[in-house]
């Protein structure tokens, strides 16, 4: 029961913020205290149960060394209870604590059943059957206890007072209790990909500077910066002097003035020729 309130105490802790109120105040311990004792309480509540369910079975172990008459269908069910006990409460110190807590209150019902026939065929005193039911009773009570308390304490925790199911109910969205190390890791994924998407950027820039450089360049002349200006003839350029003068394969790049005059002077010498002759 010690165990079992201290749970639930130390949840509720947990959960609950400091505020003006002085007799409020005196009430909780800080977070880091309470963790500290909480996590105390996990392995000696478990453990201690385990005991009390090895000591429940090793009384019928005690009963049947004090019997004077045989009966080996009352030494098989002493010694099988005897035995099967702390071979179902001793695995449960290396479970998770809920399947632990969970183990223990399946075995205490257990127990009560198999105590109460123990008492019906006069195997066990009158009295230790009301005993055992009183015992289950708080036992398993504390153990259902524990784990409402543990349920509470996490990511999504509340508090176990009546405040808190009032607020549950007015407030839509209430605020639950901090993951700070779960925030802590959102935060650095988040500067994470800040970091790699401004990376990113910049190369794009430097690329998309790069391909606008490439692209203006045949504009700007050759890569010795415009300085050569002379006329490319395989391009079809011509000389200035020359582009009186017809070209074999198509016309003069002078435009069509100089076509024509070409024409022309090539009329007036053949029919010149002719006149001679």
């Amino acid at each position: 029961m010690a165990t079992s309130l201290s749970t639930v105490y130390l949840s509720w802790d947990l959960n609950t913020t400091w505020t003006q109120s002085t007799i409020h105040n005196t009430v909780i311990v800080a977070h880091d205290t309470a963790s500290y004792w909480l996590q105390m309480l996990e392995p000696i509540q478990i453990g201690y149960g385990a005991v009390i369910i090895s000591f429940l079975g090793a009384i019928h172990w005690g009963l049947e060394l004090a019997e004077k008459q045989p009966s080996p269908t009352r030494t098989r069910f002493r010694y099988t209870l005897g035995v099967a006990a702390p071979i179902v409460a001793w695995p449960s110190v290396f479970m998770p604590l809920e399947w632990a807590l969970t183990t223990q209150f399946l075995a205490f019902t257990g127990l009560y059943l198999a105590d109460s026939r123990a008492t019906q065929r006069g195997w066990a005193p009158a009295w230790y059957s009301t005993y055992r039911f009183v015992l289950t009773a708080i036992v398993g009570a504390s153990i259902f206890v524990s784990l409402i308390g543990r349920a509470k304490v996490g990511d999504k925790g509340s508090r176990l007072s009546s405040k808190e199911l009032t607020d549950q109910l007015t407030q839509p969205n209430p605020q639950p209790y901090r993951n700070w190390e779960k925030e802590e890791e959102e935060e650095k994924q988040r500067l994470k990909k800040e970091k790699e998407e401004k990376v990113k950027k910049e190369k794009e820039e430097e690329e998309k500077k790069r391909a606008e450089g490439k692209k203006d360049l045949p504009k700007g002349g050759s890569k010795s910066g415009g300085q050569n200006n002379k006329p490319d003839k395989s391009k079809g350029e011509s000389n200035p002097k020359e582009s009186d003068q017809p070209q074999a394969g198509g016309k003069p790049e002078g435009g069509d003035t100089a076509s024509k005059r070409g024409d022309s002077k090539a009329t007036k010498g053949k029919d010149s020729e002719d006149g001679d002759n």
